[in-house]
């Protein structure tokens, strides 16, 4: 008897192990860096996505990482007490991988103003405050993405300014001052990595392959079920025989 349940809880363990490995495979994350009007995390800033039970406080490090996000597309929200200071939507996550956002620098002068920093180098730190009537060209934002000129590192496209999402296209899009400066993108069924405005597979998801070297249709081919890459790339099955699991 006794050797009987102690053989049931060893499987009982295994299987509940596997369950667990599974559960987390299903799982991805989003991470990143913040700087924040050059002051780096801004002590006690919060990072989340809107909905989630869970929330990121930064240090002075501003490094975050959300874990526990299901395959899909998020908006991750940084707030400081009542204050949103920024967002970034279209967040691609895809199973059991970290989306990295690179550096996210951004600066919100109100925030500044009311204390959101630290009142002994805020002031100097940060572009001088604009007011509402100012003339000052610097304190215009000539392209309406809510981004003055002074912080604004092209006051000339929309699509540029602290804080937007960095675009593999060999243009420094977030005003890191880095080009490119994501570590990883989304690929169809898996990931790449961006290098002089080019993205290169760096892995694909359980069950896929990057067959044919093209990056504009990912890893397009389902080693799982495709007759003529049944488990691996060029693994071809018999004119009788058909692709399942991976064998034919």
């Amino acid at each position: 008897m006794r050797s009987f349940f102690h053989r049931f809880c060893i499987v009982t363990l295994f299987l509940f192990s596997v369950a667990v490995v599974l559960a987390d495979e299903t799982q991805g994350s989003i991470r990143g860096t913040v700087n924040y009007c050059g002051l780096g995390g801004l002590d006690g800033m919060q990072v989340y996505v809107p909905g989630k039970m869970f929330t990121v406080i930064t240090d002075e490090s501003g490094q975050f990482q959300l874990d526990g996000l299901g395959a899909g597309s998020y908006t991750l929200f940084y707030r400081k007490g009542d204050r949103l200071l920024n967002q970034n939507r279209g967040i691609q996550v895809l199973a059991g991988q970290a989306s990295e956002l690179g550096v996210i620098v951004f600066c919100d002068r109100k925030g500044m103003a009311s204390g959101g920093g630290n009142a002994s180098i805020a002031v100097t730190s940060a572009q001088p405050l604009c007011a509402a009537s100012s003339d000052n060209p610097q304190c215009k934002d000539a392209d309406g993405d809510g981004v003055v000129a002074a912080l604004d590192c092209d006051d000339g496209n929309a699509r540029i300014y602290p804080g937007a999402i960095e675009v593999c296209d060999g243009i420094d899009n977030n005003c890191s001052g880095t080009v490119d400066d994501n570590v990883s993108l989304l690929v169809k069924h898996g990931m790449g990595i961006c290098d002089a405005g080019k993205i290169s597979i760096t892995q694909c998801s359980n069950g896929y392959s990057d067959c044919d070297g093209q990056v504009a249709n990912g890893c397009e081919v389902d080693l799982m079920r495709d007759d003529e890459n049944c488990g691996s790339c060029g693994n071809m099955c018999a004119s009788l025989e058909s692709c399942g699991l991976g064998f034919c």
